[in-house]
């Protein structure tokens, strides 16, 4: 995110909290201009971001903090979601629509981040947690 984040919100690693979290993202897509089915999906991708980051990458810690930052920048609605913990190895994430994994009950959080969003990149850092990166483009 380049600059300030124009919104920036910080939580302990509760669940409870997640769903302060993914109205404050259907907030920020309102005033960013979204349709209202984009915004609800940007703010389903911010769920399922805030859900990893409190669950498996703070492992429920409520010591442990979950940062979710928002700027409107260059065209696109960007959102920066935070944890504390150790770090995942997304690319080695189960994919949910093989066969042996399509009845887990978990599993479908990265699936649906990349199909809501335009971009979504990760980046661990060590000993800081790991950072999640969605990206809207907006409609000119």
């Amino acid at each position: 995110m380049s600059g300030k984040p124009q919104v920036q919100v910080v939580v302990g690693s509760r669940v409870e909290y997640v769903d302060a979290l993914h109205a404050v993202a259907e907030e920020m897509a309102k005033l960013a201009g979204l349709p209202e089915d984009e915004g609800f999906h940007f703010a389903l991708a911010i769920r399922e971001a805030a859900t990893n980051a409190v669950t498996h990458g703070n492992g429920q810690d409520p010591a442990k903090q979950v940062t979710l930052s928002f700027a409107l920048d260059g065209g696109a609605l960007m959102a920066i979601i935070c944890d504390q913990g150790e770090g995942f190895n997304f690319e080695g994430a189960a994919d949910p629509r093989l066969p042996e994994n399509r009845f887990k009950t978990s599993g479908r959080g990265l699936l649906l981040m990349r199909s809501f969003v335009d971009e979504v990149t990760y980046q661990h850092l060590p000993g800081k947690g790991t950072e999640v990166r969605l990206v809207k483009r907006l409609a000119n």
